[in-house]
């Protein structure tokens, strides 16, 4: 049976759908690209949606972009690492490699 849902929010931004974003993401050679983000590809995926500030959605728009990936990816990648224990604060491993000069 046919679901009648019909989204409320259009799929791609203005920024998205801008052919220069495209060329942007492609500055990475096309392997190493792939092979970045094969791990994250290579489980199931469900559609979320979640309220972010501007703020936080610039930023990751500025920092996806210094990376050549969509910032959706970029945001995928954080969450991944996060919930698996992988990402690391910055402060904290200073701190750490501080005291073990000590």
């Amino acid at each position: 049976m046919k679901s009648s849902h019909t989204p409320q929010f259009d799929p791609l931004d203005e920024e998205e759908k801008d052919p220069d974003n495209l060329e942007r993401a492609k500055a990475l050679p096309i392997e190493v690209r792939e092979a970045i983000l094969a791990p994250y590809r290579a489980e199931g995926r469900k559609n979320v949606t979640m309220r972010l500030s501007f703020t936080v959605i610039d930023e990751l728009k500025r920092k996806a972009a210094l990376e050549g990936i969509p910032y959706q990816t970029l945001a995928s990648m954080v969450l991944q690492k996060y919930a698996r224990g992988a990402l690391l604060d910055r402060e904290a491993v200073r701190e750490v490699v501080q005291a073990l000069k000590a």
